[in-house]
């Protein structure tokens, strides 16, 4: 014959029982986040802009505001380290912003842009223009080619 065996859990039994887990939980946990499986906090990228303006107001002559949708640049070369203004299309505080300016070759320069994180975008929908330090590794009166996010655009040489 089979006999059915039961536990009761007693009052000293359940105390017990949460003693062990609570000194068991902030070691595991301690553990998580040694070995990485904690993600690190996001970092919003910095932004390179040291100048920005409504492209309508900028004495930009070529090329002028682009094309509603495109982009477009600026070097000038006649100022020392040269600058780069790069007019794109978007709403104001809402506009991606250059986060990384690289040589790609000696005649190309290399904009990486970053949406912004401002939610609390205006209606309008404006050509900005965004001015950034070119990286000194090259002469900027050499430039050919402006990239942005990767895409050729218009540009104009300033000398």
């Amino acid at each position: 014959m089979l006999r059915q065996r039961t536990t009761s859990l007693t009052l000293p039994r359940v105390l017990g029982l949460a003693l062990l887990v609570a000194a068991a939980l902030p070691v595991g946990l301690a553990a998580c986040a040694g070995n990485g499986a904690v993600p690190p906090p996001e970092v919003t990228p910095r932004s390179l802009v040291v100048e920005s303006f409504p492209a309508e107001a900028a004495e930009e002559s070529p090329p002028g505001p682009p094309i509603e949708g495109m982009t477009n640049a600026i070097v000038d070369a006649t100022v020392r380290p040269a600058r780069l203004t790069v007019t794109m299309w978007g709403t104001p505080g809402c506009m991606p912003y250059p986060v990384s300016v690289t040589w790609y070759d000696p005649w190309t320069v290399h904009v990486t842009t970053a949406p912004s994180d401002e939610t609390r975008c205006a209606p309008d929908h404006l050509a900005v223009s965004q001015v950034v330090v070119l990286p000194v590794d090259h002469p900027a009166d050499e430039v050919r080619t402006v990239r942005v996010d990767d895409a050729s655009v218009a540009f104009a040489f300033r000398q």
